[in-house]
């Protein structure tokens, strides 16, 4: 058998689960082993009688650019798939992905993965097409390719109920809702079930900028996921609808979309505090939520007697019923 391969193809990228590799991006290198049939070549010394090297970094190149994966795991099994699909030649892929420079604090020269895939074990699923679980970047094809999931096809012994807030203030407002919503709703395992009526609410930090909109949104989503893949997802969106690094911190941003609650689930890391921290302080989070959630207690009281209770500064107004 003849193996074909890439070494430490060197390229630059935006996946993984926290907000800065998403904003920022980061190095990645690719190891690929490819192999093919036995062949005698003496006499069939032409390219298309195997699989291009060349035709394989242009994949690696072209995947990499257009999507932003939270796991490497999901990135290497599409391009595994991927080069399965270039060539019926091919054997076997063993596809490595490595973060040299990961975001963590050891000494050590990287992390990655490392995912082999046979060509039997691709037949035996029928060559069923892997769907990219990723956001396609600003400038690419704006189609994403997404599997949907239903509320009905959940498992419902595992479902949790989820709550977040988003707000906006650049552009269409109400419409930027509907697109987050569409992509959030489109990852699989996840289902909206309900969402509050529309506020608009003036700025709490930086008051020089257009006032925001508000919604609160409950959604059942699988125990498949967890809270910080759920963090990668929403990050993912609000990196593809336009919130760029360098923005003023709490100023003018077409989405942003927050977690309040997971479940039961409590989580205090650098990246992600879970109940959200400013849940207590934000009248423009507390009304929507209540609409949703009117059990919910904040420090110990009801919802809606602790609005009435603390009469917290910042202008909330009614807008309409939210038609999605």
């Amino acid at each position: 058998m003849f193996k074909i391969f890439v070494k430490n193809l060197k390229l630059y990228g935006y996946h993984g689960v926290r907000e800065h590799e998403k904003k920022d991006g980061q190095y990645f290198l690719f190891n690929i082993e490819i192999l093919i049939e036995d062949s005698d070549y003496s006499n069939r010394d032409k390219l298309e009688n195997t699989l291009s090297y060349s035709d394989v970094i242009r994949e690696v190149k072209k995947i990499n650019k257009k999507n932003m994966y939270d796991l490497l795991e999901t990135f290497s099994q599409v391009l595994a798939n991927r080069i399965m699909e270039m060539s019926g030649l091919v054997r076997k892929a063993v596809i490595r992905i490595e973060k040299p420079s990961p975001p963590i604090d050891e000494k050590l020269d990287a992390v990655g993965v490392e995912y082999i895939l046979i060509r039997d074990d691709y037949k035996s699923r029928g060559i069923k097409e892997f769907k990219e679980k990723s956001i396609s970047n600003p400038g690419q094809d704006n189609t994403l390719d997404f599997n949907h999931t239903n509320v009905e096809e959940l498992d419902t012994g595992n479902i949790k109920k989820v709550y977040l807030s988003l707000g906006s203030n650049m552009g269409d407002r109400e419409a930027n809702f509907k697109k987050a919503l569409r992509l959030l709703e489109s990852k699989p395992n996840i289902a909206i079930e309900s969402i509050s009526s529309l506020y608009e609410t003036e700025p709490m930090f930086v008051e020089d900028q257009k006032s925001f909109y508000n919604i609160a949104v409950e959604i059942n989503i699988s125990s498949k996921i967890g809270p910080f893949e759920l963090l990668g997802l929403i990050k993912g969106i609000e990196y593809y609808m336009g919130r760029k690094k360098g923005t003023v911190r709490n100023g003018p941003r077409p989405i942003d979309i927050d977690i309040l609650y997971f479940g039961d689930e409590k989580i205090e890391s650098d990246i992600l505090q879970i109940p959200h921290p400013g849940i207590s302080r934000r009248r423009f989070v507390l009304l929507p939520l209540s609409e949703i959630a009117p059990d919910t207690r904040i420090e110990g009281m009801n919802i809606k007697a602790y609005i009435k209770e603390k009469d917290l500064s910042g202008k909330v107004e009614l807008v309409s019923s939210f038609n999605n």
